[in-house]
């Protein structure tokens, strides 16, 4: 559809309908960035591949990972830092994202 970006789509497909894709954002780039997860020129289908393959294919939990992501995006992993007590702080690789 004209105008409707991937993340939005996905966002209405898990939400909505209820069915299992996973929502790339910018906060799920950026930690998984700043945890050397994933290359910092990964798009958006690539970033979705990664976190789907270790993942089961499973609404609740695609859902609840987004969620994660999003919280530690906005409580951590801002565009300045702060890794003091980041749930992800044991598995820490911080690269500028």
């Amino acid at each position: 559809v004209n105008g409707v970006g991937r993340e939005t789509a996905d966002s209405i497909i898990l939400y909505a309908l209820e069915k299992p894709t996973f929502v790339v954002d910018a906060y799920t780039y950026r930690v998984l960035v700043r945890h050397g997860c994933i290359d910092s020129d990964s798009d958006y289908e690539q970033i979705k591949e990664y976190c789907q393959m270790y993942l089961p294919e499973d609404v609740e939990l695609y859902n609840e990972c987004h969620a994660l992501f999003v919280r530690v995006g906005k409580e951590h992993c801002k565009p300045k830092p702060v890794c003091l007590n980041c749930p992800l702080e044991r598995f820490e690789h911080y690269v500028e994202a």
